[in-house]
């Protein structure tokens, strides 16, 4: 029977509401907005390093291992960067305004904290 650890289901919780907020920023053109060389293509090769790195701490996280728990900081932190982005420095009038683009960055302010300070007490 598979069991998941609290910190295991956060993070993936976590990585859920971060990719659906991708898929969001592709429909959104964050390219354009945050004003990224390379447009779409460069846009989709940039995710390709973030996904790996993303699979590869779900792996290690579920095992406590350190890396795992210095991607847990990581990608805790990430959950806030859409917050970050689009709600205090880069507000943009008819971007990410829906109730769903609202609730997918609120949201992952709440795992993303979460996921950090977790990794945080495991590591300490």
């Amino acid at each position: 029977m598979l069991t998941l650890k609290m910190i295991t289901l956060i993070y993936i919780l976590n990585a859920t509401l971060l990719v659906l907020h991708e898929i969001e920023s592709g429909y959104e053109k964050e390219w354009e907005i945050l004003k990224l060389p390379g447009k779409i293509t460069g846009f989709l090769l940039l995710h390709i390093p973030l996904i790996i790195f993303m699979f590869y701490g779900l792996l290690e996280i579920d095992r406590l291992s350190g890396i795992g728990l210095i991607c847990g900081v990581v990608w805790g932190l990430g959950g806030v960067v859409p917050f970050a982005v689009h709600k205090v420095f880069v507000r943009k009038k008819g971007h990410f305004g829906l109730w769903i683009s609202n609730g997918l960055i609120y949201l992952n302010v709440l795992t993303g904290l979460a996921l950090a300070y977790l990794s945080v007490r495991y590591i300490i």
